[in-house]
């Protein structure tokens, strides 16, 4: 069996995270699921992950310190914000944090397919060329 991309799902929404499982599995993707920033620091520094989306706005941490951290840890892991406020933050600046995408929910599922697949084509290209 060939190997399935890890995706790290970060949101203190359990039907968010939920939907997310349901979508990920469709794109053969293993998906672990984290409900704040700290957890998802802690899954990132003991597995491998293909790809990060992390909702902005959360309990303890924002998702915008989380997104900070992922990139000074792993510049190159791909992260995708995902938000139901979009006027927290213009989503200029989330690109220049290092987010490769940000979407307003309720989500468009063709894009966000769009998204990860990207992602995690993008991700497997890297992963090879270090190899």
């Amino acid at each position: 069996m060939l190997h399935q991309p890890r995706v790290l799902v970060v949101d203190d929404d359990e039907n968010i995270v939920s939907a997310f499982e349901e979508f990920l599995k469709k794109e053969h993707c293993t998906m672990v699921s984290a409900s704040n920033a700290e957890d998802a620091l802690s899954v990132i520094s003991r597995q491998t992950v293909n790809l990060v989306i992390t909702d902005i706005r959360m309990k303890w941490q924002s998702g915008v310190t989380l997104l900070m951290h992922i990139k000074q840890m792993h510049p190159r892991l791909p992260v995708i914000v995902i938000t139901g406020y979009p006027n927290l933050i213009p989503e200029a600046d989330i690109k220049h944090y290092g987010a490769e995408y940000l979407f307003v929910k309720p989500l468009e599922l063709d894009q966000l397919r769009d998204a990860v697949r990207n992602c995690l084509n993008r991700a497997a290209v890297a992963a090879h060329r270090n190899q």
